[in-house]
């Protein structure tokens, strides 16, 4: 009885395992026959645009730091930040805003001192020019002395011939001519001088009139009013604060910033190894972070011929690598949003458009050389001095067909093929798994399309947890 039992356990396991290897062989066997479900994509004609991204902040066109240029307390903040202001029309009679009034006072004394003194050199140049008058009077005077004395010298010394005067009297004669000519030559310099002086009374009040101006000027910066069209977009100082002229910047220089923010720019950091692919009037797509759901258009406006340094807009964004960007001027259609000064902001450049064939980018693959077929080898498209091949797999009749091609530049999702496809060809695009190990004359099968309509009662889908896209196997040119 035991005997029995035993072998028929092993009977049991003898057929189990049959049964069990069967299965397996069954399996493989349908897995040998049935096709690989493939995703199919035709090659279609369109244009592929080349595009450049870069980083960057949104600014406006036009920007204007309002400094003080004298030393006051400030009276008067009449705007806030995000209010309007005008830099007024004269046709219209329309004022500028006011946006800042300094407190003039030690300025309207400066003006009165100055003030006085021009009108004190006003007043000695009046003196001096009396003084010239009397200079010349007292000139003519000794002139008309000098003369009589030297009329009278001329009598005594004819009269010394004839012995009718003593040598003592011609001497007296001599002397008083002497005298008087001493005198006229005094009064000469004297009258230099006061010319002299003269002179230096009017570049005196030359220098207190150009003193009167600069008070002027300087009482005049005390009212500050917008030089632009535009919006209060920073304000740094207050009421009652100390504002010094001084180096753009500095604590207690600006007051306030005016921008209009009806025409914005996005300054663009444009990579050193792109700069010279991207020219003025390209085109370009902006993302604003700061709105998600828009996109904005733009055109490029200049490209910087230097580097950017630590005082451009790359270097106060604090970017670690400042001085490798050149900075690209990117005009902003804001579609009438108004957008913040500051945003960062992100650029994709159109540098090139180009037309022809075009099939998805994952669709692009890399055989080894030794894995084509010799008809495939001799296909124009093969570099046989490579040991990489470019292909493509088409759909044909079930079979995923190897197909060598040319490949041209390529955007974030299609690549252009010069050569080896024609417009409408069937190529196999996905699974990216599939696509790893396909292989020439394989079975395969075109996926189900997805349907677009769902039951009026159907549930709402669950969310896809899988990548949203396969990376390109797309070969390197080698």
């Amino acid at each position: 009885m035991k005997i029995l039992l035993v072998v028929a356990v092993g009977l049991l396991v003898v057929v189990g395992a049959a049964v069990g290897i069967g299965m397996k062989v069954r399996s493989a066997l349908s897995a040998a026959v049935l096709p690989t479900t493939v995703r199919l994509e035709a090659a279609s004609a369109g244009d592929l645009v080349e595009i450049i991204s870069a980083p960057g902040e949104i600014q406006p066109r036009t920007k204007v730091s309002v400094s003080a240029r004298v030393s006051a307390a400030i009276l008067e903040l009449p705007f806030k930040e995000g209010d309007a202001v005008t830099k007024g029309n004269p046709a219209e009679k329309k004022l500028p805003s006011l946006l800042v009034r300094l407190d003039a006072r030690d300025l309207e004394a400066a003006l009165r001192s100055a003030t006085a003194r021009k009108d004190a050199q006003e007043s000695g140049i009046a003196v001096d020019e009396q003084h010239i008058a009397s200079s010349n009077a007292q000139i003519a005077a000794a002139k008309a002395n000098l003369a009589d004395a030297e009329r009278d010298l001329k009598r005594q010394l004819g009269l010394l011939e004839t012995k009718d005067v003593s040598q003592s009297v011609v001497d007296t004669a001599q002397t008083k001519v002497d005298g008087l000519r001493a005198q006229l030559e005094a009064a000469k310099f004297t009258l230099l001088a006061d010319k002299e002086n003269l002179t230096v009374m009017r570049h005196q009040l030359d220098a207190a009139v150009a003193d009167i101006e600069k008070a002027k000027g300087d009482l005049s910066y005390t009212v500050i009013t917008s030089p632009i069209n535009g919006v209060v977009t920073r304000l740094k100082a207050e009421v009652g604060e100390m504002v010094v002229p001084g180096i753009q910047s500095s604590p207690g220089t600006t007051i306030m910033e005016v921008s209009d923010l009806s025409q914005m720019l996005m300054v663009a950091r444009v990579d050193e190894s792109s700069v010279a692919q991207v020219k003025k009037d390209q085109r370009a797509t902006i993302r604003v972070q700061a709105f998600p759901d828009k996109t904005f258009e733009g055109v490029v406006e200049s490209v910087a011929l230097s580097r950017a340094d630590e005082t451009s807009a790359s270097g106060r964004n604090g970017s670690q690598d400042g001085g490798r960007y050149f900075e690209a001027k990117i005009r902003l259609d804001s579609k009438g949003e108004r957008i913040p000064t500051g945003l960062s902001a992100d650029a994709d450049i159109e540098t090139r458009r180009q037309t022809g064939i075009k099939v998805p980018s994952q669709a692009v693959l890399g055989r080894p050389m030794d894995s084509l077929s010799a008809d495939a080898r001799g296909k124009p498209e093969v570099d046989s001095t490579k040991s990489i091949a470019t292909v493509v797999f088409r759909h044909v009749n079930g079979k995923a067909v190897l197909t060598p091609v040319t490949v041209g530049p390529s955007d974030e999702t299609h690549t252009l093929i010069k050569s080896g496809l024609k417009e409408g060809d069937p190529v196999i695009a996905g699974p990216y798994k599939v696509l790893e190990s396909l292989t020439d004359g394989q079975d395969v099968k075109a996926e189900a399309p997805k349907s677009t309509t769902r039951p009026a009662t159907a549930l709402p889908a669950a969310p896809s947890t899988g990548p949203a896209s396969a990376p390109s196997t797309a070969p390197a040119i080698q």
